[in-house]
């Protein structure tokens, strides 16, 4: 079957992918009222990414990521590489359905175990990708209006609560250029932006190749604005100095908003935000996961992929952090220097040397 995907659905795709847990868990606050510096920082880098894997695709003939590792490398490493990029997605899946689970066990249901919300969420997803990623992205398209909508709705009662203060978003400009550099790199850098290294098994299934230039650009400017404005919305009502506290700031940011009295835990709608997101992040992972695993072993089929890549997803969420703590330290110190960079980053430029080199061999024969 071929898939096709026009533009306005990896834009939806992508703005939820972008948006995922990063709205509701993805805060660093280390820089207090400069945060707003680190968010335009990584937004500026994530663009040089997004684009630097346009120019991948462009130079590798617009195939999948699997496809452009042969071009580059040969048909021996390719494969190895494959597969270690199909743990990766699958990992990185684990660890976004690890964080849904935490967040609902901790916000709304406390006494269900973590091994019942995942295995619901991940059902849910297999169904998905049983249906294939063209049902995920129209799915997306519609989800991106709600959420939206939804984070428009919850920083407009956030900026207008009582309990917001101006003056908690002062001074600014207090952090050294160092400081902020190092919130940047490399959590700020690689979550969420170079996870877009999943979507080089999206990309070549677009129908308008010239317009998904112009459709990421916007999503990558939507998403930032959302962060930057949250970010600002979540410290007038935290403050500076107890914003690192809390494992959710957003959460707990709209604890203190309601609307008109009548609606007092309008935090709950945090809950279907992460629900959106997270639903949509993992399902983009498994899915390039499971293109990865019929890609190297092409006489398997379908549905025993889908099955295995469900089962590597939940034991990854299970078997590699047994708490919040230990799952933020991961998450947040070790997974970003010695999974994210080499893996967004330094092979994929590896890869485009190597493009470039047999490129300009062939035009000087």
């Amino acid at each position: 079957m071929i898939v096709k995907l026009a533009p306005i659905e990896i834009f939806s795709l992508m703005i939820n992918f972008l948006l995922g847990s990063a709205i509701v868990v993805g805060w660093n606050f280390e820089t207090k009222q400069d945060v707003w510096i680190t968010i335009l920082l990584s937004l500026g880098l994530g663009m040089g990414i997004f684009y630097f894997y346009i120019m991948l695709h462009s130079i590798g003939k617009w195939g999948n990521l699997i496809q452009i590792f042969e071009l580059g490398f040969g048909r021996w490493i390719s494969k190895l590489l494959g597969f270690i990029y199909c743990l990766y997605f699958l990992y990185i899946a684990g660890r976004v359905l690890k964080d849904f689970s935490f967040f609902v066990a901790q916000v709304l249901f406390n006494n269900i175990p973590f091994g019942i919300i995942s295995f619901t969420l991940l059902l849910v997803v297999s169904y998905g990708c049983f249906l294939g990623i063209e049902a995920t992205a129209r799915s997306s398209l519609i989800l991106c209006a709600f959420t939206g909508v939804f984070i428009l709705i919850l920083m407009i009662f956030g900026y207008l609560s009582p309990y917001f203060e101006l003056s908690h978003l002062t001074p600014i400009f207090r952090t050294s250029w160092k400081q902020a550099l190092s919130s940047v790199f490399p959590t700020g850098l690689t979550f969420p932006y170079g996870e877009l290294i999943v979507f080089t098994m999206l990309f070549p299934y677009a129908n308008d190749k010239k317009a998904l230039r112009k459709y990421g650009f916007i999503s990558l400017c939507i998403t930032g604005v959302l962060l930057l404005l949250a970010g600002e919305m979540i410290l007038g009502l935290l403050n500076s100095e107890t914003v690192n506290m809390y494992v959710y700031p957003f959460v707990k940011a709209l604890e203190l908003t309601s609307v008109f009295e009548f609606l007092p835990h309008i935090e709950t709608f945090a809950v279907i935000l992460n629900l959106i997101g997270g639903f949509i992040k993992i399902s983009i992972f498994m899915s390039s996961g499971i293109m990865i695993l019929a890609h190297l072993f092409p006489k398997t089929k379908p549905n025993r992929q889908i099955m295995a890549a469900a089962i590597l997803v939940f034991l990854f969420a299970f078997t590699l952090s047994k708490n919040i703590i230990q799952h933020l330290f991961i998450g947040l110190k070790i997974v970003p220097l010695y999974l994210h960079i080499p893996l967004q980053l330094i092979i994929p430029f590896i890869l485009v040397i190597c493009l470039l080199i047999k490129k300009y061999i062939v035009k000087s024969l």
